[in-house]
């Protein structure tokens, strides 16, 4: 899997997400040394740009004052500095049912077309380190294949990581990424993802593994994302007081989550995808090893949006198309509506009106 990387060409690779996941995603390749880093960060910009990053590592260690070679506070100056970027890494949540705004191809647009205008002949690798579903399609849908060279690649990452303040991240589980090929034929795609996985791999402190099967990572993850994360964002506990605060103790685990893991099973295996039932017993030994609040139950307390459609609704719709009987995750999507329902009103996105019951408008 390994690839020479010389000096003088040095891929170029920019972040678009600077939450836990995406400082510790730009950490990893700045470290390897492999390739030039950027990574956009919004809301805290000016402190980063003055103090750096301060970092509590499981894999790194305790690391202060870090900054990536390149700093932008948007995607639009990204695209603006002049430089062609081979690499969009895109770790920002995958919300299809929120603003326009916030959609994945508008996000990386300017930089795709930014790409384009300096090298048309050139290839942009587009490397969606992101949960769910299907999320290649909306690339696919808004970008012409006939004029802009594009290769999507798929990463899928187990890390607790969360950013707990301006400029700083805690880790407390070591990052382990998957990475594969949307178009497992495509031989472009395949070679830029495994000069990825050569850049991305830091000996002894994380792991990177080249996959054949896209569809199989996903879908594994979701036996953790569909089900545990999103528990915890109905109960606003972390993953190990869901199982210890139920009625039994395990309650939650055998009357909630290893049901709702069999459904998952089975609506892959209607796609045909295989999972091993066994596959279970990790991500309910990983829930309780760790009291870590995963990425929904952070993303409530915030106020912001969950990938509720990513992660939920896109295997229930495959389940409704394939007529596979999956009550407990339709009951948790059910439920997990409302939550995003809740945070979309007070974020003025819709505006629910008490007289009539309804909800008025949809704000882009």
């Amino acid at each position: 899997m390994s690839t020479i990387i010389n000096e003088s060409s040095k891929p170029s690779c920019l972040v678009i997400g600077a939450g836990g996941v995406g400082v510790i995603t730009t950490y990893s390749l700045f470290n390897a040394g492999l390739s030039e880093v950027s990574l956009v960060v919004r809301s805290d910009y000016e402190h980063v740009k003055q103090n750096g990053y301060s970092i509590e590592s499981c894999d790194y260690g305790s690391i202060s004052n870090w900054r990536p070679h390149h700093l932008f506070k948007t995607a639009h100056d990204a695209a603006q500095s002049g430089r062609f970027f081979d690499y969009i890494v895109v770790t920002v949540k995958n919300i299809p049912d929120g603003p326009k705004s916030g959609t994945v191809h508008e996000i990386v647009r300017p930089v795709v077309e930014s790409n384009h205008q300096i090298d048309a002949s050139r290839i942009t690798s587009i490397m969606l380190i992101q949960n769910g579903l299907d999320i290649e399609k909306e690339l696919l849908e808004h970008f012409d294949q006939n004029c802009y060279k594009l290769a999507l690649l798929s990463g899928v990452q187990l890390i607790g990581s969360t950013k707990v303040g301006p400029g700083k991240v805690v880790q407390i589980s070591a990052d382990r990424l998957s990475v594969a090929p949307f178009d497992a034929v495509d031989e472009i795609a395949i070679e830029r993802t495994k000069l990825f996985a050569t850049m991305y791999n830091n000996e002894g402190h994380n792991e990177v593994k080249y996959e054949n099967n896209v569809k199989y990572i996903r879908w594994r993850k979701l036996l953790y994302n569909a089900v545990i994360n999103t528990t915890t964002a109905l109960t606003q506990v972390d993953s190990a007081r869901c199982q210890m605060l139920s009625r039994e103790s395990n309650s939650t685990e055998n009357c909630l989550w290893i049901p709702a893991m069999k459904e998952v099973i089975a609506i892959a295996a209607s796609e045909g995808v295989t999972i091993d039932p066994k596959e279970m017993e990790f991500f309910l030994v990983l829930a309780k090893t760790f009291v870590y609040k995963p990425s929904m139950c952070i993303d409530y307390e915030k106020g912001q949006l969950m990938e509720l459609e990513v992660i939920l609704g896109n295997p229930l719709r495959i389940a409704r198309k394939n007529g596979v009987s999956a009550p407990t995750l339709f009951v948790i999507y059910h439920l997990m509506t409302i939550l995003q329902g809740k945070i979309k009103e007070r974020q003025g996105i819709i505006r629910f009106n008490e007289k009539t019951i309804k909800v008025e408008s949809v704000l882009e």
